[in-house]
């Protein structure tokens, strides 16, 4: 996952509504995360200093909070892969408000492959 902003995290959210990860690869130059997020549990603040792409399992509603101070909504869609360029950074927390646990495979692009 992304840099985890534990302070943040600490102060925002409630620990008995933390996901949970595990980093399943981190080499040089790619970091392959699995998430899942149970209803009405948050990802923790965090920050993406590199493209992604997220591959989803299944279907889920999550709302978005951005470090900016913005919000949003997206929705998991089972076996569909999106690509997010978080350009100079993002930094977001994700709650899950559906029904169904969020299951996602994060991959994210550290370097170039030599």
């Amino acid at each position: 996952m992304a840099a985890k902003l534990e302070e943040r995290t600490q102060l925002a959210v409630d620990p008995d509504n933390l996901a949970h990860n595990e980093v399943i690869l981190d080499n040089a130059t790619t970091r392959i995360t699995f998430h899942r997020i149970r209803p009405g549990e948050q990802s923790g603040w965090h920050r993406h200093e590199c493209d992604y792409v997220g591959y989803h399992f299944a279907n889920s509603d999550l709302s978005v909070e951005y470090g900016s101070g913005g919000t949003g909504k997206m929705i998991s869609k089972e076996g569909v892969a999106s690509f997010y360029e978080v350009g100079d950074g993002l930094e977001h927390n994700v709650t899950n408000v559906g029904t169904s646990d969020m299951i996602a495979l994060e991959i994210e692009y550290k370097a170039p492959a030599r």
